[in-house]
């Protein structure tokens, strides 16, 4: 028998569900029978899922039934959801039929989610239906997410329909966001409908991150439904955060959900933060889930900033999953710190991921301090990514240090980026105790950025050590008319100076 409109619109939905569009068309330009309107919203939702807006258009301009409401809505959402606002505006605009509240509710979500909250607001106000639930909980999430928050709880106000419990959260999230915490609570005492987990779980990251940990706390004990991993692995990173490890523990050895990954990477940070590096390693120990990276890279942080680097190196080689680049340059650091320099090599060297300009920063600030400059500059020379004002500013330093001045000014001037404040601050204190104030002047006057403090203090302690004091004193009082206030060293300075050659009086300095 022949094929009627349903057995095209059966086999039209199921292959749009399959997402080959191709074959679509296809079954579609060779129909026998005319389209009804389902089987021209059956394409437009396929080729809209598939973001095949401009085709998507072509359909609905070329159609040859009347479209109802299910096709204005249904394009309206693709081209929504493809940031065609402006065409999506011009077909709502051109609508030959009443749209209903989820015409509505698709076109304010596109514009909330642009940004677009003028125009949202009025859309709203021009609504010929009465909007629902689903309608104001998506503008209340538009003016949210752009800050708005006044108007929210105007629009919050003057609700027409009762709030469920997906608004409530909606407007709890943007006063938390916001560190509207009186607001938030007064929201949630008053709410109509029971509070559900993620109401809980937006409340207490609030309450945390506003350092309001012990209503966080009261919260927390007096919950109504059952907190899930989300909800504790919130209030953990708070006490975390708050360096409250006693109670971290307490609710982490409470725990009535399964801890997962993040759980125990918070808990872990936490510990390790606040040097409890033994409770650490037993945690971590006990872990019931695989560790992922940033777990074993919380840990080794922990161990090398407590300079426990044979534990580091053992925790590091015993990684169950591969190291990023944030592994390595983490292990560095804490080698490089700890004068392992050979080891720190051989760890760079045996790298699976290419280092970042972070990881050779490491290295090279390690070699540095440890006075291996050629090794240094071999490493410098090396460099599989371009190297930024901090690079440079390690090997300038190291230069400095070592005295070798002609080489920290043949980098400097070598330099592929902007000198900061750093770079000229290191440059001028290796050139002032080198006692070469003549380039050091130069160098200052050339500067690209403003001079702060700390420069100003290199080159008066510079020229007080040469006698130069005088000219130190003008520096001071430019100094101090660009705003800048002098501190101790400074102005010790300047004093050790005028003594040296016998001007100090009570004056001298002020």
């Amino acid at each position: 028998v022949a094929p009627d409109v349903v057995t095209y619109n059966t086999l039209l939905k199921g292959l749009c569900d399959s997402g080959k569009m191709d074959k679509v068309l296809e079954v579609f330009d060779q129909m026998k029978v005319a389209p009804d309107v389902a089987t021209y919203n059956t394409l437009l939702k396929g080729l809209c899922d598939s973001r095949k807006m401009d085709k998507a258009q072509e359909v609905f301009e070329g159609m040859k039934v009347a479209p109802d409401v299910v096709t204005y809505s249904t394009l309206l959402k693709g081209l929504c959801d493809s940031g065609k606002l402006d065409t999506a505006l011009e077909v709502f605009e051109g609508m030959k039929v009443i749209p209903t509240e989820v015409t509505y509710n698709t076109l304010l979500k596109g514009l909330c989610d642009s940004r677009k909250l003028d125009k949202a607001l009025e859309v709203f106000d021009r609504m010929k239906v009465s909007p629902d639930v689903v309608t104001y909980s998506t503008l209340l999430k538009g003016l949210c997410d752009s800050g708005k928050l006044d108007t929210a709880l105007q629009v919050f106000d003057r609700m027409k329909v009762a709030p469920n419990v997906v608004t409530y959260n909606t407007l709890l999230k943007g006063l938390c966001d916001s560190r509207k915490m009186d607001k938030a609570l007064e929201v949630f005492e008053g709410m109509k409908v029971a509070p559900d987990v993620v109401t809980y779980s937006t409340l207490l990251k609030g309450l945390c991150y506003s350092g309001k940990l012990d209503t966080a706390l009261q919260v927390f004990d007096r919950m109504k439904v059952a907190p899930n991993v989300v909800t504790y692995n919130t209030l953990l990173k708070g006490l975390c955060d708050s360096r409250k490890m006693d109670k971290a523990l307490e609710v982490f050895e409470g725990m009535k959900a399964a801890p997962d990954v993040v759980t125990y990477s918070t808990l872990l940070k936490g510990l390790c933060d606040s040097g409890k590096l033994d409770t650490a390693l037993q945690v971590f120990d006990r872990m019931n889930v695989a560790p992922n990276v940033v777990t074993y890279n919380t840990l080794l942080k922990g161990l090398c900033d407590s300079r426990k680097m044979d534990k580091a190196l053992e925790a590091f080689e015993g990684m169950k999953v591969a190291p990023d680049v944030v592994t390595y340059s983490t292990l560095l650091k804490g080698l490089c710190d700890s004068g392992k320099m050979n080891k720190a090599l051989e760890v760079f060297d045996q790298m699976k991921v290419a280092p970042d300009v972070v990881t050779y920063s490491t290295l090279l600030k390690g070699l540095c301090d440890s006075g291996k400059l050629d090794k240094a500059l071999e490493v410098f020379d090396q460099m599989k990514v371009a190297p930024d004002v901090v690079t440079y500013s390690m090997l300038l330093k190291g230069f400095c240090d070592s005295a070798k001045l002609d080489k920290a000014l043949e980098v400097f001037e070598g330099m592929k980026v902007a000198p900061d404040v750093v770079t000229y601050s290191t440059l001028l204190k290796g050139l002032c105790d080198s006692g070469k104030l003549d380039k050091a002047l130069e160098v200052f006057q050339g500067m690209k950025v403003a001079p702060n403090e700390v420069t100003y203090s290199i080159v008066i302690d510079g020229l007080s050590k040469v006698g130069k004091t005088e000219q130190g004193r003008e520096f001071l009082a430019e100094m101090q008319d660009k705003g800048l206030k002098p501190d101790i060293v400074t102005y010790n300075s300047l004093v050790t100076g005028l003594a040296r050659e016998g001007n100090l009086d009570e004056n001298a300095v002020s």
